[in-house]
């Protein structure tokens, strides 16, 4: 009796009180789950890429692999007797400019006319050669940006080439299926193009091809230019993780090239600061190097250097964009990237012993 008159109240359940339930945890600071200055400013981390510009071995690959596409490219020029100054193969004018802008996957002209401008013809061969040559090495740099990005170290020289050589087939279809989805398209325009304008310009048939002309025309462009970024960053997702797919690897190649373009213009401006102090404190290098060499072989070589390193340090800036890209778009964490293939444990034997004391 006396505990029912009691004046202490029972305790109620949280979840039975309407109040209690609906009720908003109290706001986390600005800044509660910053850790490092990597958090507020995650283009920090392409800081870490530079270690490239000092990695002699992956250095001389770039150097390998330059002076033999220059080589391939000057027999090229030779054989189309081109009167383009190519007869070195150190000396053509193809640059990291060239490269970059149009990249080892679409259509180059890497050999210019004397005057300075790009030939109107297209070389197939160059172009064929600069596919095979450059895809695997900017495959190999990629993955060596990502994994520095993220933190890690920089891999075996023999590991790397073994996740590389597993994916090329992969990288091949990331590298031309933009076009070949462009394809009909491109037929249909050629098509309505030739009715449209085949005896007058402004015939009645342009005006009822206007609208598929210009819808096709627009997906086109879209499926072209976004390419020249959506094509690296698919090889980059190509060689960010463990099962792959090249259909879903150039998906979020568009993916962080259309809905992250604000995003991917601000990483790429510290991205090309980075590059240029680089190659500029390189160049100077080189520059005090020749002014103690007299051969001109020597010195075609070392001018060429910054040059390398460019390419190096650059393709493997484009991976580390990547990934900070793919973690604003899905929110994927920048350290979780796949490491490569285990290394199985070795079996060893075990040694029974015998419990009983004699």
């Amino acid at each position: 009796m006396s505990s029912v008159l009691s004046d202490t109240a029972p305790d109620t359940d949280p979840s039975a009180d309407p109040i209690r339930s609906y009720t908003r945890p109290p706001e986390e600071p600005l800044f509660a789950r910053v850790r490092t200055w990597t958090d507020v400013m995650p283009w920090l981390r392409l800081v870490n890429v530079a270690r490239l510009a000092g990695a002699p071995i992956w250095l001389l690959l770039v150097a390998i692999v330059d002076v033999v596409w220059r080589f391939g490219l000057a027999r090229i020029a030779t054989h189309h007797q081109s009167p383009i100054e190519a007869t070195e193969g150190w000396r053509t004018t193809a640059s990291l400019g060239d490269l970059v802008a149009v990249g080892p996957w679409s259509l180059l002209d890497p050999l210019r006319s004397p005057d300075g401008s790009f030939l109107r013809e297209p070389f197939w061969e160059a172009t064929l050669w600069t596919i095979v040559l450059w895809t695997p090495v900017a495959m190999v740099l990629l993955r060596l940006g990502i994994l520095l990005t993220a933190g890690r170290d920089l891999p075996g020289f023999v590991e790397t080439w073994k996740i590389i050589g597993k994916r090329l087939k992969s990288a091949i279809v990331i590298s031309v299926l933009p076009a070949v989805c462009a394809l009909p398209l491109l037929l249909f325009l050629w098509f309505a193009d030739g009715i449209a304008t085949a005896e007058r310009a402004f015939s009645e048939w342009s005006y009822v091809f206007a609208p598929l002309a210009i819808a096709a025309g627009l997906v086109v462009g879209l499926l072209l230019a976004g390419a020249k970024a959506a094509i690296p960053f698919g090889l980059a997702a190509l060689v960010s993780q463990e099962k792959v797919d090249a259909m879903d690897c150039l998906s979020r190649g568009y993916e962080v090239t259309f809905r992250r373009l604000p995003q991917l213009v601000l990483l790429a401006v510290p991205a090309l600061v980075l590059l240029m102090i680089v190659v500029g404190g390189w160049h100077l290098v080189g520059l005090t190097a020749v002014s103690t060499m007299r051969n001109p072989v020597w010195n075609a070589f070392v001018l060429r250097f910054p040059t390398i390193v460019g390419i190096t340090v650059g393709w493997a800036l484009v991976g580390g964009v990547y990934l900070l890209l793919r973690q604003s778009a899905g929110g994927q964490e920048v350290e979780d990237v796949w490491d490569g293939p285990k290394a199985k444990s070795l079996k060893i034997p075990s040694v029974r012993r015998d419990a009983k004391r004699e």
